[in-house]
């Protein structure tokens, strides 16, 4: 708890720091937790339970957030538990969902970094793997760095 009796949530940061964005657990009709984010609305998820749901809806974030990084898309200032209850009431009206605004849990969920700032490296490789990189780069049209990068993420 703060000092205002208020509890204690992670800050919404900018730049390369963490950033925390606020979901909603709507409890469904046919058990577990319907997730949604205030935030991001491509977010649609459910959970067979509260921990079910949290990991489902981190994974979501996780999604989302690499999505959103690989078409350059700037990531939403994250929302203040008020603007989500909000966010969160106007959508649910929308989609003539009927739940008690105090059955919802909101969750604030750490979303993976999308900074997409290049970082220069240095990588050893023996001289027949790099002939070998330098060969399927250059017959894919990249530079050594572009087939590498590419490499990495689709390995990741």
């Amino acid at each position: 708890m703060n000092r205002r009796g208020g509890p204690l949530l992670p800050p919404a940061r900018e730049g390369g720091s963490m950033r925390y964005y606020c979901l909603a657990f709507v409890p469904a009709p046919e058990g577990g937790c319907a997730i949604f984010s205030p935030d991001f609305p491509e977010i649609t998820t459910q959970g067979k339970g509260i921990a079910d749901s949290i990991e489902m809806a981190a994974d979501a974030l996780r999604c989302i957030t690499e999505e959103y990084a690989k078409m350059k898309k700037a990531l939403p200032t994250p929302s203040t538990l008020e603007e989500a209850k909000e966010k969160m009431k106007a959508e649910l009206e929308y989609l003539e969902i009927s739940v008690p605004s105090n059955a919802i849990l909101y969750q604030f969920i750490p979303a993976p970094s999308a900074d997409m700032a290049l970082v220069k490296i240095s990588a050893t490789f023996t001289r027949r793997t790099l002939e070998l990189i330098d060969t399927k780069a250059k017959l894919h049209g990249m530079t050594r760095s572009g087939f590498l990068a590419a490499a990495a993420q689709a390995y990741v």
